[in-house]
């Protein structure tokens, strides 16, 4: 059973609803991307593939003011709603069920801190960091989770959890 791992809301545990193609973030990663973008005070947060919004989530609980959460499948989007209901109904977030795609390309709402979990092998990185480039604000931070795939470039902090890799890249402009 997964559950959040810290901040007013830790202990409460996520409905998963084992839904085939959506693979929630492990522990031990969430644990360590949490960590590594805090503070999460005051910051507006983008989940892209939310899934069953555990990172989004998590970083309400962790005093976010606002996230927006993006998932197109209809069966994750349900256990997400029902997720925020139960675990933090009163604070500010926006659900959106879309495809994330439209979602760039419609909307031009900047946050500072992107966090996106694509399936595996469904969207390059570089691809998708050109695509949210105009949302994240300056000093903001582009958070992906994905296969481990060779990333070249000084401007990335890359951790490595076995086959999974996340990849950091903050906002200079």
């Amino acid at each position: 059973m997964i559950h959040i791992i810290a901040g007013k809301y830790k202990g409460r545990k996520f409905n998963e609803g084992h839904i085939p193609g959506v693979r929630p973030t492990l522990a031990q990663v969430k644990k360590s991307v949490m960590q590594i973008l805090e503070p999460f005070d005051g910051k507006s947060v983008l989940d892209l593939f939310a899934g069953v919004g555990t990172m989004g989530i998590e970083a309400i609980s962790r005093g976010a003011d606002s996230v927006t959460f993006v998932e197109k499948d209809h069966r994750a989007f349900q256990i997400l709603r029902r997720n925020l209901a139960s675990i933090c109904p009163n604070e500010s977030f926006l659900t959106l069920k879309m495809d994330v795609r439209r979602y760039l390309l419609g909307y031009d709402d900047q946050f500072d801190i992107i966090l996106a979990d694509p399936p595996y092998g469904f969207i390059e990185f570089s691809q998708l960091l050109e695509e949210i480039k105009p949302l994240l604000k300056p000093d903001g931070i582009f958070c992906m989770e994905m296969r481990k795939t060779k990333i070249d470039g000084d401007e990335f902090r890359i951790k490595l959890y076995g086959k999974t890799q996340i990849v950091f890249w903050k906002n200079a402009s």
